[in-house]
């Protein structure tokens, strides 16, 4: 990143030096948008497997849309230099037009816009078995059929494998089927959990015969192998930078210990004041909206702090339940608070499943090997044709450890920052509200501290050469990091 030196008088000043359309097969340019473009908003989410944007525009002499004329997958590609001189492109195709008004020889309309791979997702459709590391398979699944480059595509290493008939889905949606289930490499000997609860009730019993039977399994027990750690679950996104598959934990991790990356400006964090007259800073927050901080009926339904899942055995008529409970991986999970342990209220919550959901097991799908996998195995086994039961544990704890990331929410508006993508982590800091005294923290202790980029949306005034920023910031716990927590 170029030094935080500005060559415009404003921190919120970008110019367009391109926005280019090309007719669909063609490589120079149709036209150059420049003079028609009044607004462009480009957002990127963790949740959406492709980025977007929409364009509104004023069509005073050219008449493209007739001319042209505009019938969808055109290319269109972007070009602008922010307030220190860095120059970031954009490529997108067409995908639609609304807002259509025309007047005297005047037409407005805004265009649709999404990355070439998301549009080109839409007619592929996968039918052949798909075999192997889960990470890796992502990466041939993208390159193979979307044509993404290896450089476009961040695919943390994964332990898990995957054996699975798409049936005909989009890669987009056999890669996100695969998010909940996947688990990092990082994560250590796969099934070993760090700190294994001390015991684990697992109800067993066939099919409309009315009997079943309960066992506990122990630390010391081999079977304890099931116990999953706190890796499971993956985001897959697109930022300007290529496609992110990323386990949960390295996203919300700043250290080694799960692969994480420090927060972006750590040195130079976003904060809010009052500004001063004429003040224009790059790391000013302008406001802060406060999302839904606390929801405990949505997270209880949603199983977040505990669930039961009850997997059905189609080759043997046999079904299984098994509860996870948050209270029992919260210290295997990357935290991007100080907070350190679970409050004693959620502890409370995961005593309890709050969401029952059910599976149908298939052996042949969990098992990796050459043999017909085994029907005899109940919970999993150790022999060559066994297949792996932690990944029952995993389902639901996948679940879960998305539902946690959303116990803070903040949306905060910037001066244009087009560095940032969808997925980094920012500093945030929010003056103490509580009444002036030397003892109180310069920051409010609670609220401020490193979040997560869930949301992105760069809000560009062509006209103007101005762009902002807004950022949709989530996380699973409280605090600033290395500052001693208030949860109890």
């Amino acid at each position: 990143m170029a030094q935080d030196t500005q060559t415009k008088d404003y921190a919120s000043d970008c110019e367009a030096k391109q926005i280019a359309i090309y007719r669909p097969g063609e490589d120079k340019p149709y036209a150059n948008l420049l003079g028609m473009a009044v607004t462009i908003q480009y957002h990127e989410d963790i949740f959406w497997p492709s980025y977007g944007a929409t364009m509104t525009v004023v069509d005073n002499q050219e008449n493209l849309i007739s001319a042209m004329p505009i019938q969808g997958f055109e290319k269109v590609v972007m070009e602008f230099e922010d307030v220190l001189g860095e120059t970031y492109s954009y490529a997108f195709r067409v995908w639609t037009i609304s807002n259509r008004v025309a007047r005297e020889r005047r037409n407005t309309y805004t265009l649709g816009l999404i990355s070439e791979e998301g549009l080109r997702n839409e007619g592929i459709r996968i039918n052949t078995i798909i075999k192997g590391n889960t990470s890796a398979k992502v990466k041939e699944i993208l390159s193979q059929y979307l044509k993404i480059p290896e450089g476009k595509i961040d695919a943390e290493t994964s332990a898990t494998t995957v054996k699975i008939l798409p049936t005909k889905k989009t890669p987009f949606a056999l890669i996100r089927s695969l998010q909940s289930k996947t688990v990092s490499e990082r994560s250590g000997k796969i099934g070993a959990a760090q700190n294994p609860p001390d015991k684990v009730e697992i109800r067993y019993g066939r099919f409309g015969t009315g009997i079943s039977k309960t066992v506990t399994k122990t630390d010391v027990d081999p079977a304890i192998a099931d116990k999953a750690s706190g890796t499971a679950g993956y985001f897959f996104f697109q930022t300007r930078k290529g496609h992110v598959f990323r386990s949960i934990d390295s996203l919300c991790s700043s250290g080694d210990e799960f692969n994480g990356k420090p927060p972006v400006n750590i040195s130079t964090p976003f904060y809010m004041e009052v500004a001063k007259s004429g003040e224009d800073s790059r790391e000013r927050i302008q406001e802060i909206i406060f999302g839904n901080e606390l929801n405990i009926m949505k997270k209880m339904r949603e199983g977040a702090y505990s669930s039961l899942c009850c997997f059905f055995n189609i080759n043997t008529g046999e079904y299984e339940e098994q509860i996870y409970k948050l209270a029992d991986m919260w210290d295997n999970m990357s935290h991007m608070g100080s907070q350190t342990i679970l409050p004693s209220g959620q502890v409370e919550l995961s005593e309890f499943p709050t969401r029952i959901m059910s599976s149908i097991v298939n052996h042949e799908n969990w098992y990796m090997g050459s043999k017909v996998a085994s029907n005899e195995d109940k919970h999993g086994g150790t022999g060559d044709n066994s297949y792996p039961d932690w990944q029952k544990q995993y389902l639901t704890q996948g679940i879960s450890r998305i539902g946690i990331l959303f116990n803070q929410e903040l949306s905060i508006s910037l001066t244009g920052r087009l560095e940032l993508c969808a997925g980094d982590k920012v500093e945030v800091r929010i003056p103490n509200q509580m009444p002036d005294d030397e003892k109180r923290p310069v920051w409010d202790p609670t609220h401020s501290g490193t979040y997560l980029i869930k949301n992105l949306n760069h809000q560009f005034n062509i006209p103007m050469k101005k762009v902002y920023t807004v950022l949709e910031l989530i996380r699973d716990s409280y605090g600033i990091k290395d500052q001693e927590s208030k949860v109890k």
